[in-house]
């Protein structure tokens, strides 16, 4: 609540306006709605975040993030309200972060400040690419013996891979990163996030929607296989199996940089 109380003085300094005071003040509710943010144009580190606002008012927002790595003075595009079809006032707007605020939950309280000025949209287009001749694929596998097994093979065949333990790690990466393919495990045993809560949150997230994931069950009912394929997997296989199998999937999706 302390942190909270110093956001929003925060966001009242940063109005041009004073608040007034005595019979001219006026009381108003706080604005709850979605904002997307987007930073890190033209660099390696570039990330979308959607969230909801605690607040809004005419030159900034109030509102709280599960992403870490935002800093006092970092320049983002925002829009808000946000929603997929563009309109007169769905536009986006240069801010700046101008407060920053660790919460006891450990979600990040941020006020954003509205700089005048419309987003050029041509900076996004110039993005740099972190691996741009190559194929990503991105593999959640809690057996560290079975990760590299699997490494091995598909590095020989020109992919980049990088081999997480659990699926908590791979949405970290995601957060700045795009792979072309996600390998995972669908049920995460004693696990936050399983493999099938990660393919959902791909699916819904319009920056991350053209990746193909692969989910591995150890069930093999019927059932699964419905479930994965509902939720957006390209393809779904049963565990226990050899690397080899699990490599001529990952070739089915997303061909081998040397027959690209």
């Amino acid at each position: 609540m302390i942190a909270q109380t110093k956001l929003v003085t925060a966001l009242e300094i940063s109005q041009e306006e004073p608040l007034k005071s005595g019979p001219d003040r006026r009381k108003r509710g706080m604005f709850a709605v979605p904002v997307r943010i987007r930073g890190g144009a033209r660099t390696l580190e570039v990330f979308e975040d959607l969230v909801t606002s605690l607040d809004v008012s005419r030159d900034g927002l109030l509102l709280s993030t599960s992403r870490g790595g935002y800093s006092v003075g970092q320049r983002l595009q925002v829009r808000c309200p946000y929603w997929c079809m563009p309109t007169a006032i769905n536009v986006p707007r240069n801010a700046q972060v101008v407060c920053n605020v660790l919460l006891p939950n450990y979600t990040c309280a941020l006020v954003l400040q509205i700089i005048p000025g419309m987003w050029e949209e041509s900076s996004w287009n110039d993005s740099a690419s972190p691996f741009p001749n190559q194929v990503r694929v991105l593999c959640v596998e809690s057996d560290s013996v079975a990760a590299r097994a699997l490494c091995d093979i598909l590095e020989k065949d020109g992919y980049h891979v990088v081999a997480v333990s659990t699926a908590k790690e791979a949405l970290d990466i995601l957060s700045s990163e795009a792979p072309e393919v996600i390998l995972a495990e669908a049920e995460c045993q004693g696990q936050e996030i399983s493999g099938k809560d990660l393919c959902a949150i791909v699916e819904t997230c319009p920056r991350l929607q053209h990746i193909s994931v692969i989910l591995l069950t150890s069930y093999a009912l019927p059932s699964d296989y419905v479930t994965s394929y509902q939720i957006g997997a390209v393809v779904c296989m049963t565990i226990p199996c050899k690397p080899e199998r699990l490599r001529s999937a990952i070739h089915l999706v997303a061909a081998p940089p040397a027959l690209c």
